[in-house]
C-alpha cells in the first residue's frame, strides 16, 4: 500500500471522528434528579361562637324591675342590666325597641313613655322614683314608639366586646309629666331586643 492511499484513509477516520466529536458536544444531556415529598397535615378549622347574653341570660325576662304600676306622670322606673359576650368570638351589638299590647297607640300617640338609656349608671331609688345616676348617656331621654324595631342603640361598644367582657346599661322609664289624663288605666307593654354582631366594623 502507497503512503497516499495510507494517507487518505487516516484523513477519512479523523475526520468521521471529527463529526462523531461534534454530533456529541450539541446533544441533549438527559440528568436524574432525585425528590424527597413531605406531608404538611394536621390543619383544622372550628368556627367561632356567637353568644350575646344579658345579665348572664339568653333569653332574658327578668325586666319586671323596670315596670311601674299606679304611674303618675312624672314617675320613673329604673334598671341595670348587663350586657356580656359569652361567646369565643368578638362581637358588638345593636339594640332596638318599642311598645307593645293594647295602650301601644295611645302611648304612642301621647309621647309618653321616655326611655333614657346610660352607660355605666347605677339605680338610685326604687319603685315608681327610682332613675339611673352617674355614667354617660347614650340614649334619651326620647319617646317610646308603637314600633319595636325602633332603633335604639347603633353597632357597641367603639371596640369590640371580648370574650367574656361585658358592659353595663342602665334603663331609666320616665312617664312624662304632660301625660294626658285619658292614659288613666291604659296598660302597655315594652319589648326590646339587642342583637350581636360579628361585624366589628
Amino acid at each position: 500500500m502507497s503512503r497516499h492511499v495510507a494517507a487518505r484513509r487516516t484523513g477519512r477516520i479523523r475526520a468521521v471522528l471529527c463529526l462523531a466529536l461534534l454530533a456529541g458536544l450539541g446533544a441533549t444531556t438527559s440528568l436524574a434528579y432525585w425528590t424527597d415529598d413531605v406531608a404538611i397535615s394536621g390543619s383544622t378549622f372550628t368556627a367561632a361562637t356567637l353568644d350575646l347574653e344579658v345579665d348572664n341570660a339568653d333569653p332574658f325576662a327578668g325586666a319586671t324591675v323596670l315596670s311601674m304600676t299606679d304611674m303618675v306622670p312624672g314617675a320613673t322606673s329604673a334598671q341595670v342590666l348587663t350586657i356580656k359576650n359569652a361567646g369565643t368570638a368578638p362581637l358588638k351589638y345593636t339594640l332596638v325597641g318599642g311598645l307593645t299590647g293594647g295602650g301601644a297607640s295611645a302611648y304612642n300617640t301621647a309621647a309618653a313613655l321616655r326611655l333614657t338609656v346610660v352607660l355605666n349608671g347605677t339605680k338610685s331609688g326604687s319603685g315608681n322614683t327610682s332613675t339611673c345616676t352617674g355614667g354617660t348617656v347614650l340614649y334619651g331621654p326620647t319617646a317610646l314608639t308603637s314600633t319595636t324595631t325602633t332603633s335604639i342603640l347603633a353597632k357597641r361598644p367603639a371596640s369590640p366586646l371580648a370574650t367574656t367582657a361585658t358592659e353595663s346599661l342602665c334603663f331609666q322609664v320616665t312617664f312624662d309629666s304632660a301625660a294626658p289624663s285619658s292614659l288613666q288605666g291604659a296598660s302597655v307593654n315594652a319589648v326590646f331586643t339587642a342583637t350581636g354582631t360579628s361585624d366589628t366594623s
